[in-house]
């Protein structure tokens, strides 16, 4: 069973950490905004991956510190504590990256963003939460 895992594509690509082409080609985005939007996502990507591996290494270890016969209780609360950190280093990326890469956007461009329904719960969401419960916390996540 999986715990973690990457985001699928959806209307925001792979990792969820920007819009798919498809979502993106109806704001019409200048090269140059396409160049930052790239960079933008690469740079995020690269910031996340060690993030992610260290947490299906922590969740890893308290799926193992709960099948132990004797229980330790500060082992377990420490790497849960462990856990809450990480995501909410996720959490972090990702606000970080939406406040980014809607600055990069024109005003225009941002109402036709919201008019899609992105980044709210409705229409295309934010690395389709849950769909198949990736990095949100949204209705079907595993947190």
């Amino acid at each position: 069973r999986v715990l973690f895992r990457s985001r699928g594509k959806g209307n925001w690509g792979g990792g969820g950490w920007c819009a798919a082409p498809s979502a993106l080609a109806s704001l019409n985005l200048t090269a140059e905004q396409s160049e930052k939007i790239r960079a933008l996502r690469e740079s995020g990507l690269k910031e996340i991956t060690p993030i992610r591996a260290q947490l299906l290494s922590k969740r890893g270890e308290l799926r193992l510190l709960w099948v132990q016969t004797k229980l330790d209780p500060d082992k377990i609360r420490s790497t849960q504590k462990g856990i809450r950190d990480l995501i909410g280093q996720l959490q972090e990326k990702s606000t970080d990256f939406r406040l980014a890469f809607r600055n990069i956007l024109t005003p225009e461009q941002t109402s036709k963003l919201l008019a899609q329904g992105i980044g709210s719960r409705m229409g295309h969401r934010w690395g389709n939460r849950g769909k198949d419960r990736g990095l949100g916390g949204g209705p079907g996540s595993r947190w």
